[in-house]
């Protein structure tokens, strides 16, 4: 740290790179140098209007000579898109994002960030700047009229990559691999229908999407060896398909019935729909102007498909690109269901191609007899109607065989079914009326079955009629979704997924041995090689930041470290608190004079008090609003409830968050007994109430910075329509120390296909942008922040195009909509953790990289700002670095300090004493976000109470004060 005359230098102690804020580097039109900002000082916004037309357009870069690539590192200075004005000058780009937007051709006028304005046909002597000066009436409104929609980039990284650190060998899973040039063909392949011949006649078979798919696999297999499936409905193949062209063809055959019962015929439809090129991968790592938004995603899904197709004898595929083992690898049973080990593979363009393989887990409904399985979680307790409702929630959807059916020969066949439902009473009982007699009854008869569990409901397999099921003869097919609950399925398979770097990188290294030996014929048509040594990259450990503790600075430990004290308890003076349990339970009363006891102690070591005399009380769930509204009323400050079931925190939340703002704290009563929860839970504690619990001290930054973290969380399958919505959290800092927060969650108006929403950009993100300023702007004595950096959580490679379009816009019009002229610097980044990039260290002893291991070559986009980061310390299994691509940047950042301030940044999380593996405030908007979903869930409590033109009404007392920790 240079203010203790060691550690990197930092521009704001005299050292480092030089940046045009601090009065070195290259010009910044916002500080007095460089080409002229209208935005500083005239009032003027960067998109003006010079009449004519309301509405703008992005029309992509203007055009002009580009450099050459002859960077040292890279291969020369990059040209990440064209930035040149047509004079041969260089031009800035908005946001070094490549933005050019223009009124429509009649007032053709080319506005560029920070930069000049030239009206085409103009040539460059005699370019003006053309001045129009909105007032601030109408600003938001002509900024409402900005459309972008074609020809942006990300801006290219700004330097060389980063210096600051120390430098370290590390390997990676991925491998070199080169495929020939060779134009493919894609086909639509689709199944119209699906006959069975009766009496000489076709009749229909109805079938789901899913199984009309595993029999099209039948009519692609017996396609040339050439020919790749993508498991849906594209064909890709290197020869064409006789007499199919664009117009498609309708055809029909034979294939096999998988219940046995007799021969199918499929009639299908194929079509050719497009040529493609196995060497665009290449083209596009070598082509200098390449972007993520251009790269060749129907290439890259080729490709995996290839792979994925090489294992398919040995593996059973699910999803793109992932293939299991058959063979679970852990049995759940009591939880119902089974984890499965596997791989999954992906063709990734970065500086040059390769094939990035990793280990994955995936769980899955135990197959079997059903009412076997079932036996398993529940014992003789499933004869107990009490018990059905929650045996029901457990099947509801699955797909299921039955076995015992005979055609008119006497040969065995299967029908398949979806379970919809349970019958109120038991085999035993329940009465086939035009027969009367039991079900029990009428299988001994009919279909010689003695029933052996005749105490069991039956299944209703019919949506529409009333058709029962014995459950025992019913079988779970294989390989469908679990339905436990997503807590206990997520724990289960990080236990299974927790492989140690070593282990992990040699079975990674067995599988990819293992199919580059048998040489697939598919390798073979389409030369595909791949090496075979795993990659090895250059990578830096920054240095720790420094944070402060109850006046004192000190280095924080790599990884983790003790917070023995608080920078600034909630409150001095005893805190009026109360503890309740909920529901009843035998433990209750021992584990309340625990809590009493020895949360106060774990206060008192950091400069934190408690009444020693709080209100005490066990209660049912019914008991709990009115119990609150009586402590509110009496000024308790802080609930602690400890929870004896699984079923009332989304409850307390609606009533804590939303209804009253009082505050909360829960804890299980079974947690109480593990070490460390006490001290833990007073990190959660008082920032809840208000306080600092440390503060990084030596942030790579100077000026007024607001942090933002946001983050879409998409719900899984249901029939809820509260639960079907996605839920968007954006949070906001509004302390200069980037500790305390403001909160905006919305629910997300939804593009549904099926029972999946698709919507990932942001609604309204104006008017959440705009209220988290506002906040900042009452917090900072009526000051606006200077720069403003978003963590975007959530977004793919294909979505950058969608949320930048519609999201960094609306920031732009929630600043100029505030003050007229406002305009702070902006960087928007996507922070990435769904991918499958992983380290793994050279040195023997060490498990896992270290934290603050960042990689920005080699593996990265060859031009533009992107960086991988490990920022946590691998506790358990293989670390995941997080993977942080700038989508725009005006705020000048150099590689070392964007990546330095990232990582300080993780260490800003108040609920534990660790660095985490993305920054503090994405995580915050992660944890928003699902305590939303906690609101939804409620019962008794109806979404349209809380919710207002899709908004949360989070209790004012709330919105600044972190109720999500």
């Amino acid at each position: 740290d240079a203010r203790r005359g060691g550690g990197p230098p930092d521009a704001r102690r005299g050292g480092g790179p030089p940046d045009a804020r601090r009065g070195g580097g290259p010009p910044d039109a916002r500080r007095g140098g460089g080409p002229p900002d209208s935005r500083r000082g005239d009032g003027n916004f960067d998109v003006r209007y010079a009449g004519g037309s309301d509405r703008a357009r992005y029309d992509g870069p203007s055009q002009g000579p580009r450099p050459a690539w002859t960077d040292d590192r890279r291969g020369g200075p990059s040209s990440c898109g064209d930035q040149s004005r047509g004079d041969g000058r260089p031009s800035r780009p908005i946001g070094r994002g490549g933005y050019t937007i223009r009124p429509p051709a009649s007032e053709q006028l080319t506005v560029s960030s920070r930069g000049d304005d030239t009206r085409e046909g103009q040539s460059s002597a005699s370019q003006k700047k053309i001045k129009a000066k909105p007032s601030a009436d109408n600003l938001v409104e002509q900024m409402e009229r900005v459309t972008i929609t074609e020809g942006l980039h990300p801006p290219c990284r700004p330097d060389n990559g980063g210096t600051v650190g120390e430098s370290v060998l590390i390997k990676l899973n991925c491998w070199d691999m080169t495929i020939a040039d060779r134009t493919v063909l894609m086909y639509d392949i689709e199944a119209l229908g699906v006959y069975r011949m009766k009496d000489n006649e076709k009749v229909e078979v109805r079938l789901l999407p899913k199984d009309m798919r595993a029999l099209l696999k039948h009519i692609v297999k017996r396609m040339p060896s050439d020919t790749v499936y993508d498991g849906g409905r594209i064909i890709y193949k290197l020869n064409p398909l006789p007499g199919v062209t664009e117009m498609g063809i309708h055809k029909e055959e034979p294939v096999p019935d998988p219940t046995d019962r007799d021969e199918l015929v499929l009639k299908y439809r194929i079509k050719l729909v497009q040529e493609t090129s196995t060497g665009d991968l290449a083209r596009y790592v070598e082509n200098p102007r390449a972007s993520t938004l251009a790269m060749p995603q129907e290439s890259i899904r080729m490709i995996d498909c290839i792979f994925k197709s090489i294992n398919e004898d040995k593996f059973f595929s699910s999803g793109r690109a992932a293939i299991f083992y058959p063979t679970p690898i852990r049995k759940l049973a009591d939880k119902l269901f089974d984890i499965h080990m596997g791989f999954i593979t992906s063709v990734r363009p970065q500086w040059k191609v390769r094939v990035n393989v990793d280990m994955t887990c995936k769980a899955f409904f135990p197959p079997g007899n059903l009412a076997d399985v079932l036996y398993y979680k529940y014992g003789d307790d499933i004869e107990n109607p009490a018990c059905w409702n929650s045996v029901l929630a457990d099947i509801k959807r699955l797909r299921v065989e039955a076995r015992f059916y005979k055609n008119q020969d006497g040969k065995s066949f299967s029908r398949r079914f979806t379970v919809f439902s349970l019958s109120t009473t038991s085999a035993q009982r329940l009465i086939i009326e035009d027969k009367n007699e039991s079900v029990f009854e009428y299988f001994k008869e009919h279909h010689n079955i003695t029933l052996k569990y005749p105490d069991l409901p039956c299944v209703k397999v019919s949506n529409k009629r009333d058709v029962f099921i014995p459950m025992e003869l019913l079988h779970v097919l294989p390989f469908q979704n679990p339905t436990a609950r997503k807590a206990d399925v997520a724990s289960e398979i990080i236990r299974c997924a927790a492989v140690k770097p070593q282990e992990r990188f040699r079975e990674l290294d067995r599988y990819v041995g293992d199919f580059m030996r048998q040489q697939h014929a598919l390798f073979k048509h389409y030369e595909i090689n791949v090496q075979t040594q795993r990659g090895t990259v250059s990578a830096r450990v920054l240095p720790q930041p420094w944070a402060s503790f109850g006046g004192r600075d000190v280095e924080l430990g790599r990884g983790k470290w003790i917070a023995n004290t608080f920078l600034q308890p909630a409150t001095v003076e005893p805190l009026k608190w109360a503890v309740v349990n909920i529901p009843p339970h035998n433990a209750a009363q021992r584990n309340q004079a625990q809590l009493v006891q020895r949360l106060p102690q774990a206060a008192t070591q950091f400069g934190f008090r408690f009444d020693p005399r709080p209100f005490c009380k066990t209660i049912t769930p019914s008991e709990l609003e009115g119990l609150m509204r009586q402590l509110h009323s009496q000024r308790v400050t802080l609930v602690v409830l400890v929870l004896y079931d699984n079923f009332t925190y989304p409850s307390i939340k609606v009533i804590s968050d939303i209804k009253l703002g009082i505050r909360t704290q829960c804890v299980k009563g079974v947690t109480l007994t593990k070490p460390n929860v006490f001290p833990n839970l007073m990190l959660k504690i008082n920032g809840k109430l208000g306080g600092i619990n440390w503060r990084v001290s030596n942030y790579p930054i100077k000026e007024a910075v607001m942090v933002f973290g946001a983050d879409v969380t998409h719900p899984a399958p249901t029939q809820n329509d509260e639960l079907r919505k996605s839920v968007a959290a954006v949070l906001g800092s509004i302390t200069p120390d980037l500790m305390r927060y403001a909160a905006v969650v919305r629910r997300q108006d939804t593009t549904e296909r099926g029972n999946k929403t698709t919507r990932e950009i942001i609604d309204n993100m104006e008017e959440i942008v705009s209220d988290l300023l506002k906040a900042y702007y009452v917090n900072n004595n009526d000051r606006f922040p200077d720069r403003l950096i978003f963590y975007r959580d959530g977004v793919s490679e294909g979505q950058f195009d969608i949320v930048l379009t519609g999201e960094l816009p609306a920031i732009q019009r929630a600043c100029a909509g505030l003050r007229a002229g406002y305009e702070p610097a902006i960087t928007y980044i996507v922070v990435q953790k769904r991918h499958h990039i992983r380290f793994e260290p050279l040195d023997p002893r060490a498990k896992n990289v270290a934290p603050g291991t960042v990689v920005d070559t080699v593996i990265t986009h060859r031009r533009e700002f992107d960086f991988y980061l490990c920022s946590q310390e691998g506790i358990q299994g293989t670390s995941k670095p997080a993977h942080y691509h700038v989508l725009y940047d005006d705020s000048n950042w150099t590689s070392d300090s964007l990546q330095m301030f990232t990582y300080f940044l993780c260490h800003a999380y108040m609920r534990c004493p660790r660095s985490v593996s993305y920054p503090a405030p994405t995580y915050y908007s992660h944890l928003a976000a699902f305590r939303a979903r906690d609101w939804l869930a409620a019962e008794n409590e109806q979404p349209d109470n809380f919710i207002t033109k899709n908004r949360f009404k989070v209790h004012d007392s709330q919105f600044t004060g972190m109720f999500f920790l």
